[in-house]
């Protein structure tokens, strides 16, 4: 994640100002010699949208191997076949509810945490808060904001949970 970012170009995706202001978007980095800004949903001109930039990179970098897990948690055949192999010394493959809840917080977490940092970058820049309902990356993010709630919320809060059938929360999730 961070060697992605923060390696030279091509290796990563730091450029010098100079590469940074033949780009339609960007007049070149702001305060330092090199920035990040390959294309206009991730640029982060200045040392601290480059920070910001970086958090948001990796907390999605952290998640990858979360939505392998939680969807192979649901994975009850594979699950069941496991369960009759020697690694069910090391894993209980029988009951994977608990991985599957554990994960899909975090994975919340993280999201929210993805999409703040994005945000909060954008609207730091001039005009790129218009990103938001402007680019396919800004639009996507806000149907995830707009759905997570519902998917993870009646599944987590007691509050909900105790409140809501579980047919209803399960069509929400």
């Amino acid at each position: 994640c961070i060697v992605t970012l923060w390696a030279p170009y091509p290796i990563g995706a730091r450029m010098s100002s100079a590469q940074v202001a033949e780009m339609p978007w960007s007049n070149g980095c702001q305060g330092i010699d090199t920035c990040i800004c390959p294309r206009e949903t991730i640029c982060a001109d200045d040392l601290l949208s480059m920070i910001f930039l970086t958090i948001a990179r990796c907390s999605a970098w952290f998640d990858y191997p979360l939505y392998m897990l939680m969807f192979l948690s649901k994975a009850n055949n594979l699950n069941h076949a496991l369960q009759r192999t020697a690694l069910r010394v090391f894993i209980n493959f029988s009951d994977q509810h608990k991985v599957h809840s554990l994960f899909g917080v975090i994975v919340a977490i993280e999201s929210t945490s993805h999409a703040f940092f994005h945000t909060l970058r954008w609207a730091r820049r001039k005009n790129d808060i218009q990103l938001l309902w402007m680019s396919k990356t800004g639009v996507t993010g806000m149907i995830a904001m707009i759905f997570l709630p519902l998917i993870v919320l009646p599944m987590t809060v007691p509050f909900l949970k105790k409140r809501m059938r579980f047919e209803w929360r399960k069509f929400l999730h």
